[in-house]
């Protein structure tokens, strides 16, 4: 298991039941309606074959869909090593919010394969923006201080 740095400061740390919890509070979120879309911490595969039966029971719990997504869309929002062959389950009250999401993958992808992704580069980040219940002024910081 990959050491996380809290584990330094807490005794008795536990990285799957830290993800779990996470997941947990992101899933009552969604399920509340107060976010459209929210992601797992990203999860090295191994990370997720042990957790992807309890993820599945907190998604139930709140009625949300599941997307395992094993390649994060990079956007300026974000810096994309954070991402960078992880797994992310993104969980979503609505199939119609997964779909948004993936239609923002779609365009950067056939963008990218155009030569025009400077284009819509920025509308693309925003849009991820937006599904994570971001505000603007939250969206535009990003833009200019990625996290993580």
């Amino acid at each position: 298991m990959e050491d996380h740095w809290l584990s330094r400061h807490v005794e008795g740390f536990n990285l799957d039941s830290y993800h779990l919890g996470m997941i947990y509070a992101f899933a009552e979120i969604v399920g509340s309606g107060v976010k459209p879309l929210a992601l797992s911490p990203p999860l090295t595969r191994e990370e997720y074959d042990r957790l992807k039966a309890p993820i599945r029971l907190v998604a139930d719990k709140y009625g949300l869909h599941i997307l395992v997504d094993e390649d994060f869309l990079i956007t300026k929002l974000f810096n994309p090593a954070f991402t960078d062959g992880k797994v992310v389950v993104h969980l979503a009250k609505d199939t119609s919010t997964l779909d948004r999401y993936k239609a923002l993958k779609e365009l950067k992808a056939r963008k990218s394969r155009e030569g025009k992704l400077a284009e819509v580069e920025e509308e693309i980040a925003v849009g991820l923006g937006l599904l994570l219940g971001y505000d603007h002024e939250t969206i535009v910081d990003l833009l200019k201080n990625p996290r993580f």
